[in-house]
C-alpha cells in the first residue's frame, strides 16, 4: 500500500527573522517587471524581502538548488517547461515552498489546485490580489522561527538549517554519521541517540537502530520502505514501521 504525503500548508522557520527570498518565473519581461514593480511597492514595509525574476524555468530550477526561495510567483503557459511542471520540480526540491500560478487562461486552474498551489491568479487581476496574497505570505513564513545545528568536525563545522536535513544513518562499521541534505552529505562523529539530543525536534523520527529521517521530506511509503524528497529511499525496520506510519500520519494532521 503507498501513502502519500499531502503537501504541508505552511513552512517552518526557526529562531529570529530571515531574509525571505522570492522568485518570479515568466518569460515575459514586461511582466516580469510589472510583478517586481507591483513587490517593490511593498518592500518598503518587508525590509526583509529579497526578490528574484527569471525568464526561463531552467535558469529558475538551476538557481535553486543553492538559493532557499520560500516563495514562488510563475507565470503557468512558458515554452520548454511550463509552470506546473517547474512547480513539481521545485516541490520536489522542497516540499514546502509556497507556489502562486499566473495565467491568462481559467483552464491552468485545475491543474494548478491538483499540485496545491497556495494561489492562482488570472494575470488581469494580478495588480488586485497579489498585493494582499503576498503581504499575507509574508506574515506566515515571519511568524515562525529557523532552528539551526552544527555538524561536522572541531575542525571543520557547517551551520545547517533543520528543515534542510533529509535523512541521517549510521556509516556501516565506522563511528561516523551521514547527514544526507538538499546542498549533499556532511559527516560527523557521533551516535544516533546524541543526534536526536542535538535536533530536539518530533520531526526527525527512527526508522531502524541506525537511520533518521525528517517527516517533512518523506514523499511516499511502500511496504516497509521511505521514499525521500531526494529520491533515495531507506528501509524502515519491520518493528518500528507501524510507528513510523503514525508519525507521519500525526504529521500531516498538523500540517
Amino acid at each position: 500500500m503507498y501513502y502519500y504525503i499531502r503537501m504541508a500548508s505552511s513552512i517552518h522557520l526557526y529562531g529570529g527573522r530571515i531574509l525571505i527570498n522570492i522568485a518570479i518565473v515568466d518569460n515575459e519581461k514586461s511582466v516580469l517587471e510589472n510583478i517586481r514593480e507591483i513587490l517593490l511597492n511593498l518592500s518598503g514595509e518587508f525590509k526583509d524581502v529579497h526578490i528574484d525574476t527569471y525568464e526561463k524555468a531552467e535558469n529558475f530550477l538551476v538557481a535553486f538548488e543553492t538559493t532557499r526561495y520560500q516563495i514562488l510567483i510563475s507565470d503557468v503557459d512558458m515554452p520548454e517547461i511550463n509552470g506546473i511542471e517547474m512547480g513539481k520540480k521545485a516541490r520536489d526540491r522542497d516540499p514546502n515552498i509556497y507556489i502562486i500560478f499566473l495565467t491568462a487562461y481559467v483552464e491552468y486552474a485545475i491543474e494548478s489546485y491538483r499540485m496545491e498551489a497556495y494561489q492562482y491568479i488570472l494575470k488581469e487581476d494580478v495588480e488586485e490580489r497579489l498585493p494582499e496574497i503576498i503581504e499575507r505570505l509574508i506574515e506566515i513564513v515571519r511568524n515562525h522561527s529557523i532552528k539551526y545545528c552544527y555538524i561536522g568536525s572541531d575542525t571543520q563545522r557547517v551551520k545547517m538549517c533543520q528543515d534542510d536535513i533529509i535523512y541521517i544513518q549510521k556509516a556501516k562499521g565506522t563511528k561516523y554519521t551521514s547527514f544526507f541534505t538538499v546542498k549533499g552529505e556532511v559527516r560527523e562523529r557521533i551516535s544516533i541517540e546524541n543526534v536526536l539530543e542535538k535536533l530536539m525536534s518530533d520531526e526527525f523520527v527512527i526508522v531502524d537502530r541506525s537511520s533518521v529521517v525528517n517527516l517533512r521530506h518523506i514523499m511516499k511509503v511502500r511496504d516497509n520502505v521511505i521514499y525521500l524528497s531526494n529520491r533515495d529511499a531507506v528501509e524502515a525496520s519491520h518493528a518500528r514501521i507501524k510507528k513510523v506510519k503514525e508519525n507521519i500520519r500525526k504529521y500531516w494532521e498538523e500540517q
